[in-house]
Formats: structure tokens, sequence, C-alpha cells
């Protein structure tokens, strides 16, 4: 353990004397011994290790193996291993000052090394308000800065007390060296959320002495908003002086609505607001006999006209005989229906249709999570159900949507007001991948490729869609040993992408992959379209520059007549030298490898699994390429976006390579 503390210390002081050397102008930081105390007030102090969210930790917050430190450690023990990681973290953050060229005073340094600490690095690579700020790239007040470090105090997607306050002594910390503007400047305001209220965010920074003025926009139905009421049972308004950080719950006043009523629609149907609230804003109306008929299936031009306009889209002039023709028509072009789902406007529309037409009218895409309904697993319909939008019925114990029924003017109603709010708050799609939620990109293409039409036999995958062609291909290196190419053309497979060459993950080096000639040479001659891809470790625009070059170089005298792909992979270790590069900075690495591909008058495509598709890339950033998207034991490609190759197993099996391949489904439109 000694001697691993010993190297990590003395790479980390290798790293601060490279930055200081002649030609370079940043000169290193360190944390600060106060800031050092700060986080061991923070963290506390344990003196055995423990567990907490499947790791062990022990002293300080330091992370340990299971079968370490079993005598426990001391304090020195402690602070030893805590300087040790602060060193890792402060290398980090030099090389990021480094990279933007950016000078930080010792409290900014003090600030972001102990926030680090607490978060990790991972907020590094993101666009948020605090990176934009720490690059350089955004102006904030003091404010402005207060909330953008508070926006870093959830716990499970609620905001917490003690983060919060955490939050704003680092963010006083970073503005003045001290944190005494946490207790004399500014406060917080944390709003408890509760079940069918809808919250534009839970968490607000405030300057202590003035009033709040606007409070978070804050909605439910059947209600208007009257304040806030904190633990205390004070109740604030927007003209409450601030005086302190609180937590508080809003306080709701029943809607009492006046114009125009209906008999069938009574106060206790659970459809009384939905149908009441939009009715005394125009958007529906009832029957001249003063009825609303809420058990009455809606017809097809109905919902067309009501999903349409809930959705933010504007009102269709009819381009037939029937009111609704234009509604029909505008759904079918914008491809958020088939002419055959439009029907019969004068008649019902199915369920599952009328999801569809929903989430794409949204700018909603399939979500990629399981579906929460025993009769349906599609991804529209997920992907309303996580907004809010659909709720289902329960039958025998369990959630059912009931795809192939019609719907009823009160469910109509129901979905038309939720629409409503998801179009007027602007509420962005979250995608669900592991622990991460993260907003839908703007922009780019979402995955439309029918799962239904995708079905293997045995390591064959096809996709059955006439308006889609498809290839099938592998991908290989020099892992693959010896290949019968003549073989692997007879089985079926129509292209191979051969590896040309790769980068270290430590050192750093290029080198080729030996059997890259023999492979393409062989391949070419057996029929098949010939592909080449690079194992990128990239961690500046020069080196994926050179690596594009390199590539150029590989490959210009062999018959390369299909993709050249930018294959850059996370390595999961510390060591690792792409470790926490910034989203910007791969995207960027991307995008010069590409471009010089494709202006040698090759086809560039970028590579990714589920983790470097959601997470590391920024995939609106690179959008102008192709994508390859690796997803192994699945039936179809579960990617939220839109992809142009599926890397669908890497245990393939295909005569003519012995053991296993990685296999791919080029899906060409």
């Amino acid at each position: 353990m000694k001697r691993k503390r010993f190297l990590t210390l003395l790479l980390t002081l290798c790293l601060m004397m490279t930055l200081c050397v002649p030609g370079f102008a940043y000169q290193s930081m360190a944390a600060s011994d106060a800031v050092v105390e700060l986080i061991e007030s923070y963290e506390g102090f344990y003196a055995n290790r423990y567990s907490s969210g499947g790791k062990w930790y022990i002293g300080y917050g330091t992370q340990c193996g299971a079968d370490d430190y079993q005598d426990g450690i001391s304090q020195e023990e402690a602070e030893m291993l805590l300087r040790e990681k602060l060193a890792g973290y402060e290398a980090k953050l030099n090389e990021f000052c480094l990279r933007y060229d950016r000078e930080l005073t010792q409290g900014q340094f003090d600030a972001l090394v102990c926030f680090t600490y607490n978060f990790g690095t991972s907020w590094l690579t993101g666009t948020s308000d605090l990176v934009q700020i720490v690059r350089g790239e955004k102006t904030a007040t003091r404010l402005e800065l207060a909330q953008a470090f508070g926006a870093w105090c959830h716990v499970g997607g609620n905001a917490e007390e003690g983060l919060a306050r955490r939050r704003l002594q680092e963010a006083a910390l970073y503005l003045d060296g001290t944190i005494e503007a946490a207790e004399t400047e500014f406060a917080y305001l944390i709003i408890k959320r509760e079940t069918g209220a809808t919250y534009d965010t839970d968490f607000r920074v405030y300057e202590i002495g003035k009033s709040y003025g606007a409070f978070p926009e804050m909605s439910k139905l059947g209600y208007t908003f009257a304040g806030l009421q904190t633990k205390s049972g004070e109740i604030i308004t927007e003209g409450s002086v601030v005086t302190e950080g609180v937590t508080a719950s809003a306080v709701w006043k029943k809607e009492a609505y006046s114009g125009k009523t209906y008999g069938d629609v009574l106060p206790g149907h659970w459809y009384y607001d939905y149908v009441m609230d939009l009715s005394k804003n125009g958007v529906i109306n009832g029957n001249p006999d003063g009825t609303f008929a809420p058990d009455r299936a809606i017809t097809a031009g109905e919902t067309l006209k009501l999903v349409l306009l809930a959705a933010g889209h504007t009102a269709q002039a009819p381009s037939g005989e029937h009111w609704a023709s234009g509604y029909g028509t505008y759904a079918v072009s914008m491809g958020y229906l088939a002419k055959e789902q439009v029907g019969n406007l004068g008649g019902t529309m199915k369920r599952i249709d009328v999801a569809r037409l929903a989430a794409k009218a949204i700018g909603y895409g399939a979500s990629i999570t399981s579906s929460p309904f025993a009769d349906t697993s599609d991804g529209y319909v997920t992907a309303l159900y996580e907004a809010g939008v659909l709720t289902g019925s329960e039958e025998n114990g369990k959630l059912v949507f009931k795809p192939d029924s019609s719907i009823t003017r009160a469910e109509a109603a129901a979905i038309v007001w939720r629409l409503y709010r998801l179009a007027a708050t602007d509420a962005r799609q979250k995608i669900h991948y592991n622990s991460y939620t993260l907003d839908v990109l703007p922009g780019v293409p979402v995955n439309s490729y029918d799962k239904s039409a995708f079905h293997r036999e045995g390591s064959v995958m096809h996709y059955d869609d006439p308006r889609v062609r498809t290839l099938l291909g592998v991908d290989v290196s020099h892992y693959q040993g010896s290949i019968d190419w003549q073989a692997v053309a007879e089985s079926g497979v129509e292209f191979a992408i051969v590896r040309v060459g790769g980068r270290g993950y430590t050192e750093g080096g290029i080198y080729e992959d030996t059997k890259f000639a023999e492979f393409a040479n062989s391949a070419a001659d057996a029929g098949l379209l010939v592909g080449a891809y690079f194992f990128s470790q990239a961690i500046s625009v020069e080196e994926a520059v050179e690596e594009a070059n390199y590539v150029l170089e590989q490959i210009r005298n062999y018959p390369i007549s299909g993709l050249v792909v930018f294959d850059w992979e996370v390595i999961g270790k510390s060591e690792a030298r792409t470790y926490g590069i910034e989203t910007k900075t791969l995207c960027d690495c991307a995008n010069a490898f590409c471009s010089i591909i494709e202006r040698a008058g090759y086809q560039p495509m970028i590579y990714f699994n589920n983790y470097a598709g959601y997470v590391k890339y920024d995939l609106s950033k690179i959008k102008k390429y192709d994508f390859w998207y690796a997803q192994y034991d699945t039936d179809s490609p579960g990617f939220y976006y839109d992809i142009q190759m599926w890397q669908y197993t890497s245990k393939g099996k295909v005569p003519g390579i012995s053991g296993n391949t990685d296999m791919d489904l080029w899906l060409i439109r």
C-alpha cells in the first residue's frame, strides 16, 4: 500500500513539474491546508471501514478494499489517504486549467477541489453552468455562481439540505476565498416535491435581505398556487424577505371553475379537473344538450386535432372533404403516423396509435427503459408513461395499456391536458441510463427502427423493412488469427471492417495491426466490401489528426471501399490517459478525425457503446457523421438515438473464422 501511495504522489509531482517547465505559462496549484480541514469537517472521521453503495470506505470518505485496514486507522493515516486522493483531483484540475488556459485564485482552486472530492470528476466533462463558468465560456453574477454550485445538491433526484449548505460554502469559497458569504449573502430554497404537482425546479438560491421575487414555476391540476410553507409552519410568498436557507412545501388553493358546466362531468369524477380546465381555456367543448359524453370513444379526427394543437403544432386547413383531413395529412407528412393508421377520420383510433402520435408530435422518441405495461413493450408508450402523460389501468394486479382499444373522450382530455403542460414548460424528455438521468439532445435524430422487424437466425441478424437496405458484416483484428475469407463470403457475410491499428491507453503511442494488410486484401479478393477502423485513445485534436493521417497512410494502397471508423473507447482504469476527458475535447477529436477521412474521399463513421454514446459524447456535436453502435444480447438496438450500423454480438460464429467474432448489421436508408 505504501509503495502504491508513493508512486501516485510521484506521478502527481511529475505532472506538476511538467506544467511548470519553461514554455508553459500555467503554474500548477495544490489544495490549501484550510480546505483539507474543511473537507474533513464535511466528511467526518471513521476509524473503521464501512460500506456504501456497494463500495468500501474509511477515514475521511476515501475508498478502500473490503479486506483493507482490519484494525482500523488513525486520524493521521486517514488524512494521508485523504491527501493522496486529493493529489489525483489536483492533477485533474491542473490539467483542466491548462487545457482551457485558466488561472484560478487559491480560493477558486480550493472550492473546486472540495467539490470534486465530494462529487467526482464527471462534472468536468459536461456542459453545466458551473463547468462553462469555470472554463471562462460564460460570465456570471455572484448569485448565478452560487446557483451554479447549488444545482449539484441532489441525491436521488431530490435536493438535500446538507449538500445545499456545502455547495453554497464552496460557492462562497470560490468567490471570496472564505465561506462567510454562505451565511451572510446566500440562502437556498428547497421545495419538497409531491405527487401530482409539476415543478420547474425544486432548488434555487436567493440573496439574504432581499425579497424572494419569483419562485420556481409550480402547478397542480385543479389547484392554484398560494405560497410556500416551511417546516416550522411559516408561510412565505414572493414578497417575503429571505433570511436563511429553508425547505418548504407548496400551498394549494382549490380551483373554482366558472363558466360552462356539463351535466355528466361532476366533482369527484377522475376526469373532472382535466375536462373543466380544458373547457375553461376553450380547448374542448361539449354537446348541444349540455353533456360532454366522457365515456364515448373520441373520433380519429378529434384526436388528431387535439393532440397536434396540444403539442404546439399549428391549426391545419382541410385537405379533403372531412373537416380534420388537414390534420391527418399533416401527421402522415411528418412521419407521426402511417396513412393506414390515420384511417377513417370519423371512426376511432387505436390507443397505441394515439400514443405514438402524441409522443412524436411532442418531440419524444421511443424510451430505452423497460415497459411498465404487461400488454405492450412499445417505447413510445413507455416514453409517455415516464413523462406522466399516460398512466394505464390495473387488471389482475398488472398494469395494462390496452393498445388495440379505442380511447374515450375523458381519457383524451387527460392526455391533451398533460401534453399542454409538457409543451408549456418545454419539458425535455429524459433518458434513464444506469444511474444517469439525461436530457434528450435537441436536433439529434431518434431511433425510428421497428423493433419487431429485427430477428436473428443463429449468428445472423435480419431487419425486414423494404425501406431499409441491410448488409451483414464482421469487424476483425489480429486477435482473429488466420481467416478463410472465401468461406466467410460464401456464408453470406457482405462486408468486413479491419483494424488498421490503435493508440496505447497509457503511454499513448500508435501501433499497427499486423493483420491489416493480409485481411484487407484477402477480404476484397473474396468479394467483400472492406472498411477500416482505428482504436483511438486521443486526448487532443492534434492526436486525432495524427491518427487520421496515420490511417490514410496505411490504407492508401489497399482496396478500402467501405467505411473508415473512429473507434474511441472508454478504458475504465484511472491510469488510462483518457480518464476524465472532457466531452468537448472528445467531440472535437471525433470531428477532426472524421473530417480528414471525409476529405480524403472515404466515408467516416463513429463507434460507441451506451456509456460513450450517452455520457462521454455530446451527439449533437458530432451528428454530421454516421454512428456505429455496440450493444449485445438484445433483440433490437436499444439506443435512443438513430444509428447506421449495429454491432449486435461479440460472439458470432462465422465459417472461416475460428472462435468468436464481432458481427454487424449495416442499415442503409
